[in-house]
């Protein structure tokens, strides 16, 4: 450890004696060095970002679709619904949900205008990453209150004139028009959110929607089931689960998966074809940088000759040589990790990727931190190999008489 130390120590000494010729390469190092990082770094943000905007429309990863195609004509509804979710709970699933596809008419400032609601359960929130910008998402409280609650989004609210969460009413109407009248409470607004903030739509709990102003069980059936499984027994729980409904005697229903990875949609092509580019930066890089070093190397021959003359061994010119480029090459790299860093972290890159869709900004990645360092140590060595061996084989009475 000791000779490590010295070793370090002294190639810190030389840099600083020929700082003027390695300036430029080291810089070229640095740079590259921050383009594999901010490239590793960003990409994995964005990556998050995208996953995260593709999971708020086709669930979390590992999320299964139950499709219903129909009930047994002996069977309702609401036995279809007990004998599905049954069927789930039984597998120790509790990240499920039923998505009920129907329309309201409402009541807002401008008239009576219609629109999109879905019946859901509490745990679509969770599946689909609903982020909730007033107020709160359903509860499993929420499912048999007198007045049903709704979660809207930015459009629906505005129209309804900001009604005060909680407490103030809300008017529906069903078909007939004012003789089927009944009121709902809104308990949340939805954050606003360009992609889907297109038409009025608003959220009911699965089991309430039937009790809105027109709505029977019958005209409220269950069109899909949906539940966020460990991506590892996805396959086992898809299967399973296929097995049992048709055994069920309830209707026909179809398990698919409901989300797609990054990888289905090609963006890791993309990311593999960023990081070569990066790496062919960081070899031209340590190109130049190996050229520095033969020009140093052969400018200390004399130095390196009298060094041989007091007994310093060939293993001891390779180590100090080596370390030169190996501690400059580190410190370059320290560097640039830095900066990557802080652009990545930036207040108008992190507001770019939040427009992108990411709702949970995670931190830098530590993988692309360290295979940064590891790029710089690696081309310190391959950049340093080379005018060491050098070294190694110049000998002393030619060095001296040079």
């Amino acid at each position: 450890m000791t000779g490590l130390i010295a070793s370090i120590v002294e190639a810190y000494g030389e840099l600083r004696v020929h700082k003027g010729r390695i300036m430029l390469s080291l810089i070229g190092v640095a740079f590259s060095v921050f383009a594999l990082t901010a490239v590793l770094g960003g990409g994995g943000m964005l990556s998050g970002a995208l996953e995260q905007s593709m999971e708020r429309s086709g669930g979390r990863d590992a999320t299964l679709m139950i499709s219903s195609f129909g009930g047994a004509e002996s069977v309702t509804p609401q036995e279809q619904d007990e004998a599905v979710l049954e069927e789930i709970d039984r597998l120790g699933i509790d990240q499920r949900t039923r998505r009920m596809y129907t329309d309201a008419r409402v009541q807002t400032t401008e008239g009576v205008k219609f629109t999109q609601l879905m019946g859901v359960d509490p745990a679509y929130g969770d599946i689909f990453r609903t982020q909730v910008a007033q107020g709160r998402w359903l509860a499993d409280s929420d499912q048999h209150r007198l007045a049903p609650a709704i979660v809207v989004n930015q459009p629906l609210y505005e129209a309804l004139g900001r009604p005060a969460l909680g407490t103030e009413p809300v008017t529906l109407y069903g078909e007939s028009g004012a003789s089927e009248s009944g009121q709902a409470i809104v308990i949340g607004v939805l954050a606003a959110d360009p992609n889907l903030d297109w038409d009025l739509a608003a959220f009911a709990p699965a089991d309430s929607v039937a009790q809105l102003p027109g709505k029977t069980p019958e005209t409220t059936m269950t069109s899909e089931y949906l539940v966020w499984v460990p991506p590892e027994q996805a396959d086992e729980i898809r299967a399973r689960l296929a097995q049992t409904l048709a055994g069920a005697g309830v209707g026909t229903f179809d398990v698919s998966p409901s989300s797609f990875s990054l990888e289905d949609q090609g963006f890791g092509a993309i990311t593999l074809g960023v990081v070569v580019v990066a790496l062919v930066i960081l070899l031209l890089g340590a190109l130049g940088l190996v050229n520095i070093s033969l020009v140093t190397v052969r400018h200390r021959v004399r130095e390196i000759g009298i060094r041989r003359s007091y007994g310093a061994t060939g293993a001891r010119i390779f180590v100090g040589v080596l370390m030169e480029s190996v501690v400059a090459t580190v410190l370059a790299g320290a560097i640039g990790v830095a900066c990557a860093v802080a652009l990545v972290k930036a207040p108008f890159v992190t507001d770019y990727f939040r427009e992108q869709g990411l709702v949970d900004l995670p931190p830098f990645p530590v993988t692309a931190v360290l295979l940064g360092l590891l790029a710089a140590t690696a081309v310190g060595v391959l950049a340093g190999a080379l005018p060491a061996l050098i070294a190694t084989r110049i000998k002393v009475i030619d060095a001296i008489r040079g």
